[in-house]
């Protein structure tokens, strides 16, 4: 029996089970209505951070000082935006899937502005009161997102469900009707949540955000400069985005002081004129771990270019690919989706442990140098990338890791290729069904 045909035997039923399940399908295509923000945050992305030497210079001089910076307002208003994004399209998914008031589906918005911490801290330390940092509305507050939207959805179609509500007189107007069936509930469920909030306030951690962030964080603290620490952090930054969690912010915030560290005693090695001791550095991890983005997910299109036949993948990888090259990868991880897809979770956790193990096996035994610790930007493409850090040898091992890759992602985007081209046609025959006979 193939790998294709084995993974497919164990892996279709779970992945068939998934799709039926009314919550994960609705955030599934909550991401996937949020595609075209992820592909022009994106553009924005290399815009401002090209990989170029010069480049911020150049434009500066050609623009004017300080205007390649309001481009930033692009990717503020949608990667900064992500989790608000996502919950307001979640909620309204759920919202018409389950058959509840319209007016819930504005609830859980407001439920996460309630949650939010609502002050920001300057640099000086003087906190601002009734003020919210763009931070607590990007990916990295997704999580505590998803949970109060699927919390706050759940508890109204419950008190729904049991007449929880106000019923109007049939002679009410059908839109005032529907607005005061959801009073009580969205009272409940408000005071609910108020009572979450300051149950936290009254703990160390202050917010239900903070509580996941540091539940998340701790244990990274325990990582250290190794193969194993490597390793484990890989398998932790693709778990978090599985879950919609930016797994690179968690795990840079941690691990991003060790990494640049040891880079910096790379640098200071190579400029003494000696050879670099450190296989861990920064640009391990970009040079050779994150071609195309997270999961070297590069090859992941490239796997989807070479055997995928639904439309769906391959209008996705034509999207997906301009961005890729410079290593922005969101649209592919919630686009595909990656995020909540268990048949994904697979190759996008064991394709970066396998090409961590594969790059510092071969730099130990000197087949190829450490890096340089030269600094590069992390949306540099691979091959240049590979040539800046350590030279042709640098180049040569980026295209093993590529074929590594592409061979582990191809026989998972075979199978999901075949269940996307199952759904099509499912859905060009019901599209024929409803079509008037001639």
């Amino acid at each position: 029996m193939s790998i294709t045909s084995l993974l497919e035997q164990k892996m279709l039923p779970l992945a068939e089970k998934i799709s039926s399940n009314i919550y994960l399908t609705a955030l599934k295509n909550a991401f996937m209505a949020l595609i075209p923000f992820l592909i022009v945050g994106s553009f924005f992305v290399l815009l401002t951070n090209f990989p170029v030497n010069g480049y911020h210079e150049f434009m500066s001089s050609l623009l004017g000082e300080g205007v390649l910076d309001k481009l930033n307002y692009g990717i503020n208003a949608s990667y900064g935006l992500m989790t608000l994004l996502v919950i307001i399209t979640f909620s309204k998914e759920l919202v018409e899937k389950l058959n509840l008031s319209q007016s819930s589906a504005i609830l859980p918005v407001a439920i996460f502005f309630l949650m939010s911490p609502g002050h920001i801290t300057t640099g000086s330390g003087e906190i601002v009161v009734d003020a919210y940092a763009l931070i607590d509305f990007s990916s990295e507050s997704m999580f505590l997102g998803i949970i109060v939207t699927v919390v706050t959805i759940k508890v109204v179609q419950f008190l729904e469900n049991r007449a929880f509500t106000i019923k109007m007189p049939a002679s009410v107007p059908p839109e005032i009707a529907r607005s005061f069936k959801s009073l009580v509930p969205i009272f409940l469920v408000l005071l609910f949540w108020i009572i979450v909030k300051v149950l936290f306030e009254n703990t160390p951690f202050g917010t239900p955000g903070k509580f996941i962030s540091v539940m998340l964080q701790q244990p990274l603290l325990y990582l250290g400069n190794s193969l194993l620490s490597q390793l484990i952090a890989e398998m932790m930054i693709s778990f978090f985005w599985f879950f919609g969690i930016h797994g690179d912010s968690i795990m840079t915030s941690v691990m991003g002081p060790i990494w640049q560290t040891l880079s910096a005693q790379n640098l200071a090695q190579t400029q003494a004129g000696l050879v670099a001791t450190n296989i861990i550095t920064q640009q391990f991890r970009d040079v050779y771990l994150i071609a195309g983005g997270t999961g070297f997910t590069g090859a992941l299109l490239i796997s989807i270019f070479m055997v995928a036949k639904s439309t769906r993948l391959k209008q996705l990888s034509r999207l997906a690919a301009p961005a890729a090259i410079f290593n922005i990868n969101e649209p592919v991880i919630f686009g595909l989706p990656i995020v909540l897809n268990p048949l994904m979770l697979i190759p996008f956790i064991i394709t970066p442990m396998v090409l961590c193990t594969v790059t510092y096996v071969v730099i130990a035994f000197g087949w190829v140098p450490p890096t340089s610790g030269i600094s590069i930007p992390w949306t540099t493409p691979i091959f240049i990338s590979g040539f800046l850090t350590t030279g042709i040898s640098g180049i040569v091992l980026q295209a093993v890791n590529l074929v590594i890759a592409t061979a582990i992602y191809t026989p998972f985007v075979k199978i999901l290729d075949k269940q996307y081209l199952h759904e099509e046609s499912l859905s060009e025959n019901a599209m024929g069904e409803m079509q008037p006979q001639q």
